[in-house]
Parts: structure tokens; C-alpha cells; sequence
């Protein structure tokens, strides 16, 4: 493959001729359902109504327990306990959740929320120095922790305690913390182990609320749901049961600052759903990470005040469109570097990217880009001085936090988990590093089909799309990881009206056509490479719901096209 060749192959693979789904299920929707391996009524019954009790009993988690007991004691002792998350909306929802659970027991918290550019993730000593400064004598980190044997160390010189929670995969040595809790620990027997850092906070606050014989607030399952979505863990099992409840709880949710940024997002509450919180509000959250301060995120979760959630939903607002502008130029410059890093012949399997233009709060999202056109592992670092920090996002095949660990030699630090990691490093080991890191992905995908795919569900007619066809897929939902929003393909159909839409024109909006069936589709960020002049196409799409005023229809999502080939009679 090169550059330029970003051309997606379309899946799509044949499906068992037998089944025994229920005979009320539409065809459209059992060809999805058996994509996912529900071939029968009984498989079905347990992926939408799981038998087992959810949540999960919190004691069944390795450290809980000792974890709960040093929480119980700095409750009775009125202790200050700091909570050190990392910058995301992982790591920011997991800090509400504590910093609210706690405060409602009347504990004194100091949420610490770390500089992307000036700290970078992790903890450090300089804020574990900070906190017990600030009279901190218990710190429980989120969402990182696992691996900070030296700040841990620090910590106890210091007299404070550790507590970790944690969900990356752990090193040979760990911190002599008070308690880990991570579901990656060698012999942990938790029966479900992808939950994220605000998965793990909740299951925290869980434990410490079912020792006191109290009920927990459901209003920590908005935050648990919004961390989960946003860190792209499998939406199966526990995760499943987090973000459904938790949609539930954001539909009707009494945070003032929620539902001032659901108004500059234009979010009808109403129909929030994973993909609403994935593109229309964990952007806005997360933009106070990557363009300023994480603790502004914090404080709009947390806040009573109508007033502040107004002031700091403006700000997240605006540093939103600052990250969207920085990104959309990080990228240009990764692709200018690109046509003349790799132009001379096909691309190798893994990429790399570095500039001073590329900041280190949109790297990721650069990464993230390149791995997604180009269908194999990205590393987009942010030069400043003698350093590069970098953000990496690979493909299933690949485990890019492993490669990592492997040239630790190399590395100032580094961290993550298989999909998504970063590193810093001196730049004179660059060079050393990325042929490191070539011939670890060339041993691992040598043998890898490395072309763009669309993995789709199933080809329908659009006069399938019924209001009982989408009323079906709303069940399978939460979609995300694990469980991803059902792709459609369509071919031959009729454009009726097309228009150009957004501030820059870069959106479409169209009318199409397949016999008596008319339906409304969007087309984002894709006016630029759009088929122009094409009476007829074939769409990858997916289903979504526009709530306009307080009605609903269903609309198509444009994910890939090509003018229409083999046209049937009459069309």
C-alpha cells in the first residue's frame, strides 16, 4: 500500500444459511445479529438480558478489600485524601466519581489533575510532593498508578499512603501501595477484566458505600458511563450494564454543567446515546486536557453552581473549536510528512510522525487518524527541545504498549495499553527506536492483510430500513468496541437531492432514492472527496436517530461510497 492508496475494501462475508433467531427479528437485522455469533434465541436472550447479577460484587476484586478498609479509616479520622487521575475523560470522570462518593461520606479530597504538556501521564513525585504538602495523607490514583513504583516509594518517605486503581497492564515490579486494584494482576479472578478507570472508581465507591450499608448514588453511573465510552473498552458484560444505566441516569441528569455543555453540544437528552457522548460530548470534555487544564473538565462535572457550569461550558465550548482547528493542521503536516517520509515505495507497517507543529494534546488524535486510513499502527510525537513526546494508536493485531515495553532501554517513559500508548523520549534515540519498532510490527504483521477494510454487517434494500428494523438494532445497543454500530451497504441508489452543509461547506446532506423508499442522509467530512456527478452510488452506512424539535427519523451516516456499479433495470 501507499500514500496515496486509502481506498477501503468493502467485507462482506457469507453467513450460516441455519439459524434459530426469532422468526419476528427482520432480515437486515439477523444478518448483524449473526455477524456477532447470536444464532440462536437462547444466545440472543443472554446478550440483551445477561443472567448474572450486575454489577458484580466489588469484593470480588483483588485489593478491595484492604483498599475499603485504609478508605473506612480516613473517614473516621477525617483524613485528606488527594486523588490523582490522568487528564482524560477517563481519568477525569474516574476523579469525580471518587471525589464525589467521598464527599458525600465527608471526606476532604484534592482532586490532582496533571498537565498534559507540562507533566505529562502518570504519577510523578512532584505531585505526590504537592499533595502531602497540602496535607494529603491518603492519595488514590485513577486510572494510572500501576507501574509508579519510585512515586509510590516517594509517597511512604513522605508519609502518605497509596491506594492504586488502575487498569493497565502491570510490570514485573509493582508499587508497595496500601492496595492495587487492576484486573490485570497476575491471579486476579474477577470474572470480567476490561473495565476502565472510571469502571474501577465506581466499583471502588461501590465497595466503600456497600461496607457502610448505604446505597450509592446512581448519579456516578453518568460519570462511569461517560469514561467508559469515552476510553473505547469493550461495551460487553459489566461495561454493558455501566453504560446502559448509565444513559439513563445522563438522560435525566441534575448536573448543572452537563446540561449547559449539552446545550452548546445541541443535544437533545432525550436521545443521548454512546455515539452522542463519543462525538458530540467527550470531545468537549477532553479538550480541557489537551488544550488547557484538565481540572476545568473536573469542575464542570462537579459543580452546583448554574452559573460556573455556563462560564466553564463557554470555555469548554471554545477550547473545543481550538483543539478541532489544531488537529485538522496536525494532520495536514502529518500527511505533507508522510508523502515525503514514505513516498518512495509501499508503506511499512508501522508509521511515524514528528514535528514541532504537532502539540502533544492532539497527537493522539493524529495517531488515531493515520492508524484508521491507513489500517496499521501510528506514532505521532510533539517535538519540543531535546525530548519528543508521543502518542500512539495501533489495530487489533498489534500490541503497541508491548512493543513499547520491549525498548524501554530507549525510553524516558512510557505507558498504555495495546490499542493506545505513548512514550517519551530523547530525540537522538529516534532513530534507534523507530527501527526497533519497525521490525517488532514486521514480525508481528508480516503475515497481516495491512489494506483498509469496512467490515460489514449486512446489504439491504432500503425499503428494509423500517421503523421495526431500527426499533430491533435499539435493542443491541450500547454500541461501541466490542459490540460496534452495525454497517450497511446499499447499492444503486438514486441521489435525489444533495447539498453542501457546515461552517466550511465540508459536510453533505443528501435525499436518496431506492425504489419507493426515500431517506435523508449525512455525509461528515467527506464533501471534499465526494463522487460528484454521480447519478447512483453505493453507500456503507450506519443507522442513527436526528431528533429535530422533538421528533424523530432515521437517517443514514455515510462511511464510504463509490458511484454505483451494475445498475438493476429501472433504477
Amino acid at each position: 500500500m501507499n500514500v496515496g492508496e486509502t481506498v477501503k475494501r468493502w467485507d462482506l462475508p457469507g453467513l450460516p444459511s441455519n439459524h434459530s433467531l426469532p422468526a419476528d427479528v427482520p432480515a437486515a437485522v439477523a444478518q448483524v445479529m449473526l455477524r456477532r455469533g447470536l444464532d440462536t434465541e437462547e444466545k440472543l436472550r443472554v446478550f440483551l438480558n445477561p443472567p448474572q447479577k450486575l454489577p458484580y460484587d466489588p469484593q470480588r476484586l483483588m485489593g478491595m478489600d484492604r483498599a475499603v478498609q485504609r478508605l473506612y479509616q480516613a473517614v473516621t479520622k477525617g483524613e485528606k485524601v488527594g486523588i490523582f487521575g490522568d487528564f482524560d475523560v477517563d481519568g477525569v470522570t474516574g476523579t469525580a466519581i471518587l471525589g464525589e462518593g467521598l464527599g458525600e461520606l465527608g471526606v476532604t479530597v484534592l482532586p490532582y489533575l496533571p498537565s498534559r504538556a507540562d507533566e505529562g501521564h502518570g504519577l510523578s513525585n512532584a505531585a505526590v510532593q504537592y499533595m502531602v504538602a497540602q496535607g494529603v495523607s491518603l492519595i488514590i490514583t485513577v486510572d494510572t498508578g500501576v507501574t509508579a513504583v519510585a512515586e509510590v516509594a516517594e509517597a511512604r518517605r513522605l508519609g502518605a499512603d497509596v491506594v492504586i486503581t488502575d487498569h493497565h497492564v502491570p510490570q514485573s515490579v509493582l508499587p508497595e501501595a496500601v492496595a492495587i486494584i487492576d484486573p490485570n494482576l497476575p491471579g486476579v479472578t474477577y470474572p470480567f477484566k476490561d473495565l476502565c478507570g472510571a469502571g474501577l472508581a465506581f466499583k471502588l465507591m461501590q465497595g466503600l458505600y456497600e461496607f457502610y450499608g448505604q446505597p450509592w448514588s446512581p448519579a456516578l453511573l453518568e460519570l462511569a458511563a461517560l469514561g467508559t465510552i469515552a476510553d473505547l473498552v469493550p461495551l460487553q458484560d459489566e461495561n454493558r450494564y455501566l453504560v446502559q444505566q448509565g444513559l439513563i441516569e445522563l438522560a435525566q441528569t441534575q448536573r448543572p454543567g452537563l446540561n449547559a455543555l449539552f446545550r452548546r453540544a445541541r443535544v437533545e437528552q432525550n436521545a443521548i446515546d454512546a455515539e452522542t457522548v463519543s462525538f458530540q460530548i467527550s470531545p468537549r470534555i477532553n479538550s480541557a486536557g489537551r488544550m488547557g487544564s484538565a481540572h476545568d473538565s473536573y469542575t464542570l462535572l462537579t459543580t452546583k453552581s448554574n452559573e460556573e457550569a455556563e462560564t466553564l461550558a463557554d470555555l469548554l465550548e471554545g477550547l473545543n473549536r481550538s483543539r478541532r482547528d489544531a488537529s485538522q493542521q496536525a494532520y495536514a503536516t502529518a500527511q505533507t510528512q508522510m508523502e515525503r517520509k514514505y513516498s518512495g515505495g509501499s508503506l511499512p507497517p508501522i508509521l511515524f510522525v514528528a514535528d514541532e507543529s504537532i502539540a502533544p494534546g492532539v497527537a493522539g488524535l493524529v495517531a488515531g487518524r493515520l492508524a484508521d486510513v491507513y489500517h496499521r499502527p501510528a506514532v505521532a510525537m510533539s517535538l519540543a527541545g531535546d525530548y519528543a513526546v508521543a502518542s500512539a494508536r495501533s489495530i487489533p493485531q498489534f500490541d503497541i504498549a508491548s512493543a513499547f515495553e520491549s525498548c524501554g532501554d530507549l525510553l524516558v517513559k512510557f505507558g498504555g495499553h495495546s490499542q493506545a500508548a505513548g512514550f517519551t523520549i530523547h530525540r537522538d534515540n529516534l532513530p534507534r527506536l523507530e527501527e526497533a519498532l519497525t521490525l517488532a510490527a514486521e514480525r508481528s504483521l508480516g503475515s497481516v492483510d495491512l489494506r483498509p477494510s469496512l467490515a460489514i454487517d449486512a446489504e439491504v434494500e432500503l425499503g428494509e430500513l423500517t421503523e421495526d428494523t431500527f426499533g430491533w438494532l435499539s435493542k443491541m445497543e450500547p454500541f461501541g468496541k466490542g459490540n460496534p454500530r452495525p454497517l450497511f451497504l446499499s447499492r444503486g441508489v438514486k441521489v435525489l437531492e444533495s447539498r453542501h452543509i457546515g461552517h466550511e461547506s465540508q459536510h453533505l446532506k443528501l435525499v436518496l432514492g431506492q425504489d419507493e423508499k426515500e431517506m435523508t442522509a449525512l455525509a461528515f467530512n467527506q464533501a471534499q472527496d465526494w463522487p460528484n456527478g454521480a447519478s447512483h452510488l453505493d453507500l456503507v452506512y450506519t443507522l442513527s436517530a436526528d431528533w429535530w424539535q422533538g421528533m424523530k427519523s432515521i437517517v443514514l451516516k455515510v462511511v464510504d461510497v463509490r458511484p454505483a456499479q451494475n445498475l438493476r433495470a429501472g433504477k
